[in-house]
């Protein structure tokens, strides 16, 4: 009687599959059915690491601007200061511009600019424009977390005779306390302190920016002109505003 159920406990384990082998089962079946069914493995491997790259850039993004939620509902709008960037702010600039931009699909990401703006001279083209001169400045609270980033540059063809506002933009939990007045109002003071005829600036008609265009219009930046924006967006474009930094003199008799 031992003998037999010495021998069926004996086959049960000879039967049962051990980890080694059932693992080498999975891989076995996971391989023969990519050979069968090679468009619905490859879609089933596309979804998954499309997610799993979104969750990779959302999680730690909405861990931030939760973070960053906390610390606005405690800000103090006398506490917040606008101070020159540099090499030691310049990492907080990038990740502040960034998340100011971060409605322009990527396209619009300051930090070759602001690395630029560190080195004398430097140059480059955007809208049919080279800027040069550019000088960055950022909206700081007291435990210098940046909130938001604004800049003046020169253009080659006008260079004399204006200053151009450049990534001006609130961090998004920081919005609607009055941030982005206190950078316009900074630049526009700065550019009066450069002896030039006008301030001027290049936006555009997408919706992530609708909501600026009020401001630059109080302030006095009227649209002068229009160009076809360089995203293949039907309708975008890139809208010019300009502003006078000096009276205007009267007409003589």
């Amino acid at each position: 009687m031992n003998e037999r159920v010495n021998l069926r406990v004996a086959e049960s384990a000879e039967a049962r599959p051990t980890d080694s082998q059932a693992s080498q089962n999975f891989f076995h079946d996971a391989y023969d059915f990519v050979e069968r069914h090679p468009v619905a493995s490859a879609v089933t491997v596309g979804i998954l690491g499309a997610g799993a790259y979104a969750a990779s850039r959302y999680i730690p993004y909405a861990m931030t601007q939760r973070a960053l939620a906390t610390a606005a509902k405690a800000l103090n709008p006398e506490d917040i200061r606008i101070v020159p960037m540099t090499a030691d702010n310049l990492p907080a600039a990038i990740e502040a511009g960034k998340d100011g931009f971060r409605y322009g699909w990527g396209f619009l990401n300051p930090a070759t600019d602001f690395k630029a703006a560190l080195t004398p001279m430097a140059t480059k083209i955007h809208a049919g424009q080279r800027e040069m001169n550019a000088r960055y400045f950022l909206a700081v609270d007291k435990e210098n977390r940046v909130l938001g980033t604004t800049g003046l540059y020169q253009t080659a063809k006008d260079q004399g005779d204006a200053l151009w506002l450049g990534w001006m933009s609130v961090r998004p939990a920081y919005r609607g306390k009055g941030i982005g007045q206190k950078l316009l109002d900074f630049s526009i003071d700065e550019a009066k302190k450069s002896n030039v005829d006008y301030l001027r600036l290049y936006t555009s008609t997408y919706k992530g920016e609708a909501a600026a265009q009020p401001l630059y219009e109080r302030a006095g930046l009227k649209v002068v002109g229009e160009m076809k924006h360089e995203l293949p967006v039907p309708g975008l474009k890139y809208l010019f505003r300009e502003m006078p930094l000096k009276p205007v003199k009267a007409a003589s008799a």
